[in-house]
């Protein structure tokens, strides 16, 4: 026999055998190994900037020389792009605001006062993660209103909505 005398016909199917499976088992791993190595990242899908309505803050501006000075209402709106990546392109962001009701003190002859809604919009690009102010006035009469309630929306119709109320008292 040409083969070694260690190597008999039955051990030979074993050593095959346990060759094929350890083989089998090893080119499997290998197989694993390399599609992890070799496998494309995922593309991550960005919906785009994640903007919301932040703080809102009034300030009342004397504008002009005391006989003839007017008085503004000044609304400070926070605009915050919450995403981790995306920035809003420049003009992509509009906020409107909208007097939905003004209180007078009880006696004060008012005529007709109505303000109308306001529109403005960012021009500049809004980066991930940081905010801007926009700033909208609205000119107030000589018979100071005690209240005034505003609808601010971002990007009317369907865009975020709240509410916020300026209290004359003190300003």
């Amino acid at each position: 026999m040409i083969f070694s005398p260690s190597l008999t016909e039955g051990n030979m199917g074993k050593w095959i055998r346990k060759t094929i499976i350890y083989s089998s088992i090893l080119i499997f791993l290998l197989s694993l190994a390399t599609g992890v190595v070799l496998s494309q990242p995922r593309a991550v899908v960005e919906q785009g900037p994640d903007i919301r309505l932040g703080e809102t803050r009034f300030q009342v501006r004397e504008l002009g020389s005391p006989p003839s000075q007017l008085r503004m209402l000044e609304i400070q709106i926070e605009i915050l792009n919450r995403s981790p990546r995306s920035t809003a392109p420049p003009n992509s962001i509009k906020v409107l605001v909208t007097p939905k009701e003004i209180k007078f003190p009880e006696g004060t002859p008012v005529t007709e006062f109505s303000l109308t809604p306001e529109e403005v919009s960012l021009n500049l690009p809004l980066a991930p993660a940081t905010g801007r102010v926009l700033i909208i006035g609205f000119s107030l009469l000589e018979a100071k209103p005690e209240s005034i309630t505003f609808e601010i929306q971002m990007n009317p119709p369907d865009g975020e909505k709240k509410t916020v109320k300026w209290e004359g008292k003190g300003n």
